[in-house]
């Protein structure tokens, strides 16, 4: 928490809020919640409660917090499941992904206490890095590997590690048709080129920039859902690109040239720099 506080990550807004007002919120989250019998139908209103008084970022580590608290809770209402599931598609993965690790430890500590593989499928398939999931397993095995009469939960994991490489496998080769189509200049109905992803996302957060709308007044998150709505392009991986900063080769020199052109022409203040980083 006190990272997220004193980041100084390029494009990840510093909480206003203290760890300690934060983790009163998180408090009180989880006591209500525990306390509902029906927590998954008052997800989103919570959610906009939270985000109506405080950062969009501190909303995502709020429930990032929540989440893995209930994640591990001792309580036996099976609708939590359901608020987790919804409360997910909510939190911010750039900052959900911070508290993977802690996801992880806990875990690893379960492994000594059960022999069900279907409450430990729960719990990994939370993780959303299969490179990570697959590690947790990894553990798991080397430890029930250890203990006789654990055939059956090894041969599962052994048997989901193996779908995970599959995944993965098949992910590697999506994206990398994905990579070639959107990397190639596409063409519209009129035979014009079409500038790729990368260059029409600098051209908005410039265009914001001169607005006073960027990332200095504006969280990433929703500058990015903006890019995305406006592109037709994933919003995760615009905001991974534009979180690790958005850098050009020379085989963008003809899109880039285009683009300047089409902005001086428009007589605009604003022009890209093939050898920036955005």
């Amino acid at each position: 928490m006190l990272n997220f506080q004193d980041s100084q990550t390029e494009h990840r807004d510093k909480l206003k809020k203290t760890p300690l007002e934060i983790f009163n919120e998180v408090y009180a989250i989880c006591d209500h919640l525990e306390k509902e019998k029906h927590p998954e139908q008052i997800a989103f209103k919570i959610w906009d409660r939270v985000e109506s008084k405080l950062l969009l970022c501190e909303t995502s580590i709020i429930f990032s917090c929540v989440y893995v608290i209930l994640l591990f809770s001792e309580n036996k209402n099976s609708n939590l499941n359901f608020f987790l599931t919804r409360i997910k598609q909510r939190i911010d993965i750039g900052y959900f992904q911070e508290f993977e690790p802690l996801i992880i430890e806990e875990l690893k500590c379960i492994t000594v206490r059960t022999d069900s593989f279907d409450f430990l499928k729960n719990i990994a398939d939370k993780i959303t890095d299969l490179n990570k999931r697959k590690l947790v397993y990894a553990k798991c095995l080397a430890h029930y590997k250890q203990i006789k009469d654990k055939g059956d939960i090894v041969m599962q994991m052994v048997d989901e590690v193996s779908l995970i490489n599959q995944i993965i496998m098949l992910s590697a080769i999506e994206k990398q048709a994905t990579n070639q189509e959107t990397e190639g200049i596409e063409k519209n109905e009129s035979g014009m080129d079409v500038a790729s992803i990368k260059v029409r996302s600098v051209v908005i957060l410039e265009l914001l920039k001169l607005l006073q709308l960027g990332t200095a007044h504006n969280d990433l998150t929703k500058i990015c859902r903006l890019i995305a709505f406006l592109t037709g392009n994933s919003y995760r991986s615009i905001y991974k690109a534009v979180q690790e900063g958005i850098s050009f080769s020379e085989f963008y020199n003809k899109q880039i040239e285009s683009a300047n052109k089409i902005l001086l022409d428009l007589k605009s203040p604003i022009s890209i720099d093939i050898n920036g980083r955005y």
